[in-house]
């Protein structure tokens, strides 16, 4: 971490990275809450950040998957031009970019990157179970598998299962980052498949286990926890093994409080972290570890636990308030939520019906009534698979009947 100082009596100018997708600008607008001013580096014009009230400014940056040594300097640019008193990396992208780079930065920008062993260990897959294990939780049995004509015999294995990268940023073949997301599978066949898609057609396979999905969610610093709180998940999309969609803030217990505090102690972590557990016949189950600003981070501040803020206060070295969870609080993604209401409707829950009525304390991914501009990234990307889908139409062969009244109104 670098070490940073700021202008007395401004308000720090910080830069966030990764707005082009909700956690950044949950971090956007979770800073500029707290009295910092926050500018966003984006990769695209058209990312959700480009469009926040929240935003003090723009700055356009290579992408840190295909360019990182670009990314880095572009950033490094920008923080000096600007003095910047801190940056936030806000994708783990960006995060591998800058790990061990604080010497590209003046001094007096503080950046939230980490020790590349550090890191290294933090979004590696197969080192979840030692980490957990130190810290009082349980993994699911997990087998390294590779593709290819032994699969049926080699290995004994049980369907469904839950198929991972070893990392979720992995280098392919042309030398950048490419992101992997975990995918359920029913057969050997469906596994196969789904190993040939991955690098070296290796991954992580784990049984399926069907429980109750919960997020732990905070900052550490040093190793130790300086604001957590936690969610529980109700649905994901797509469904089984996809993205939190809708979830809602409960209260922490005790024991999971301390374990997970040993988890980020043993791991040396500083930063912003999302451990995703399921619970299941009395046990709790670690299967993922976000160290990163996390698609649901909007939540955590909508209840009063200002993540971002919390983590830039470190950075800086400046007093914060660690804040109270309020519980009841929601999250919706208003993408991915109505697609998992529409499945479960599809199945014949009535009930899911439920889910479409507008509650209150209800976070969301993009939309803000007091920052309307990022949820016109919603109708701006409906529009454009609108016109991708019109451009892959063929036209309808002439037919010599004519036209009815109904066919001639125009639409």
């Amino acid at each position: 971490m670098g070490g940073g100082e700021h202008v007395t009596g401004r308000m720090p100018r910080v830069l966030v990275t990764g707005s082009e997708v909700p956690a950044g600008l949950a971090a956007l607008r979770g800073l500029s809450a707290a009295g910092f001013e926050p500018w966003a580096a984006v990769v695209g014009r058209g990312a959700a950040g480009a469009r926040s009230r929240a935003c003090g400014g723009i700055v356009q940056v290579p992408d840190p998957r295909s360019e990182a040594d670009a990314f880095v300097r572009a950033l490094a640019d920008a923080a000096s031009r600007l003095k910047v008193a801190a940056v936030l990396p806000g994708t783990e992208a960006a995060l591998l970019a800058l790990a061990g780079r604080s010497n590209a930065f003046p001094a007096s920008v503080a950046v939230g990157n980490a020790p590349e062993t550090v890191l290294r260990r933090a979004t590696d897959k197969t080192a979840l179970a030692l980490l957990a294990l130190r810290a009082g939780l349980d993994t699911p049995p997990t087998r390294i598998v590779v593709a290819g004509g032994t699969l049926s015999t080699e290995y004994d294995l049980s369907f469904p299962a839950v198929v991972k990268p070893l990392r979720s940023e992995l280098t392919t073949a042309d030398g950048g980052l490419r992101r992997f997301e975990a995918h359920r599978v029913e057969s050997r066949a469906e596994l196969e498949r789904a190993l040939r898609e991955l690098p070296d057609e290796v991954g992580l396979v784990q049984p399926y286990i069907d429980g109750r999905l919960i997020s732990v969610n905070g900052v550490a610093w040093n190793g130790s926890v300086e604001g957590m709180h936690q969610h529980v998940v109700y649905r994901v999309w797509p469904e089984r093994c996809g993205h939190l969609a809708y979830a809602e803030t409960i209260p922490l217990g005790e024991e999971r409080e301390h374990a997970v505090a040993a988890f980020m102690r043993e791991l040396d972590w500083s930063g912003v972290f999302n451990l995703q557990l399921i619970e299941h016949e009395g046990r709790q189950y670690v299967i993922d570890l976000n160290p990163r600003l996390y698609n649901l981070i909007g939540l955590a501040v909508a209840a009063g636990v200002n993540l971002p803020a919390i983590w830039t206060s470190l950075l800086l070295d400046l007093p914060f308030d660690p804040g109270r969870c309020r519980f009841g609080v929601r999250f919706r993604d208003e993408k991915d939520d109505p697609r998992a209401i529409w499945r479960e409707l599809r199945r014949g829950q009535a009930s899911a019906l439920l889910g479409l009525l507008p509650r209150r304390d209800t976070a969301h991914s993009l939309f803000s009534i007091r920052d309307p501009g990022p949820a016109l990234n919603l109708f701006g990307a409906g529009a454009a698979k609108l016109r991708r889908k019109g451009a892959q139409t063929p036209p309808e062969p002439p037919s010599s009947r004519p036209a009815s009244r109904r066919e001639r109104i125009p639409v």
